[in-house]
């Protein structure tokens, strides 16, 4: 009898540490998305600092490139929209979804942040899929909307830069 009850405590225990090292890994891999997110913002902050419109459009995944309409355009855009130096900027929010089909994984990433210049502030949404196993033209960032936060929010929803219609 107390043999049953020490192999019982001891599955118990297993189970309870098992369960503990899901949620840390869990935890790690966030952490991971998060420094992920946030270094591409400070490549797109610095390409656009540096005016530099080849370095914007390599970030752009193959099939966000096809989809796009006018990206050279819209990049003119994005780098003229942005009035004075980036002093700070905070994440305000973000997620990752991450599909396993049989193996076959997809990551796509989303992160909103709040930029600031001395002039003035900007929200900046990026959609950024950093994997996908059966369709690799898609890896790279999906969409990149831009907006002084004293216009009206955009619709994110189409592939490379936001453009507002006027």
């Amino acid at each position: 009898m107390s043999k049953k009850i020490i192999v019982l405590l001891l599955l118990g225990n297993i189970l309870l540490l098992s369960s503990c090292l899901g949620s840390r890994v869990g935890m790690l891999n966030k952490s991971n998305d998060d420094e992920k997110a946030d270094a591409r913002l400070k490549q797109i902050i610095e390409s656009i600092k540096n005016k530099d419109k080849e370095r914007i459009k390599v970030m752009f995944s193959e099939q966000a490139l096809n989809e796009a309409k006018d990206l050279d355009e819209r990049i003119d855009y994005l780098i003229a929209l942005i009035k004075g130096n980036v002093e700070s900027w905070d994440r305000i929010g973000g997620s990752v979804d991450e599909t396993n089909n049989y193996g076959h994984k997809q990551i796509k990433s989303s992160f909103r942040y709040n930029v600031y210049t001395e002039q003035e502030q900007y929200l900046f949404s990026i959609l950024e899929y950093t994997k996908d196993d059966d369709n690799p033209e898609n890896v790279g960032v999906y969409s990149l909307k831009v907006i002084n936060v004293k216009d009206e929010e955009p619709k994110f929803s189409d592939a490379g830069i936001y453009k507002p219609e006027k």
